[in-house]
């Protein structure tokens, strides 16, 4: 759901308002997921079939661009997450 995120995020888990943050940031997560199956013609919106649309983008190369904008928000600190650090590389090894 990173991939969706254009403009990063910051979540501090030590402010009064983090679950807001968090909520927020995965509402927009989810309206971003869906306009970009809406212009991929995808009919898929819940759980596993999502997953298995997204692999086959991945596979197709559809998801290039979101993935390497991922790289620059994480290269120029425009996400802020307070998940471990392992489950934050996911795209940014080639």
């Amino acid at each position: 759901m990173k991939l969706f995120l254009p403009n990063g995020f910051h979540l501090d888990p030590s402010t009064a308002t983090y679950c807001n943050q968090v909520l927020r940031v995965g509402q927009e997560a989810e309206a971003n997921l869906l306009k970009f199956f809406q212009e991929q013609v995808t009919k898929r919106k819940s759980g596993s079939s999502v997953l298995k649309q997204l692999r086959k983008y991945y596979h197709e190369g559809k998801l290039n661009g979101l993935i390497e904008a991922y790289r620059a928000r994480i290269a120029t600190e425009g996400i802020v997450d307070p998940a471990p650090r392992e489950t934050q590389d996911l795209f940014t090894r080639k």
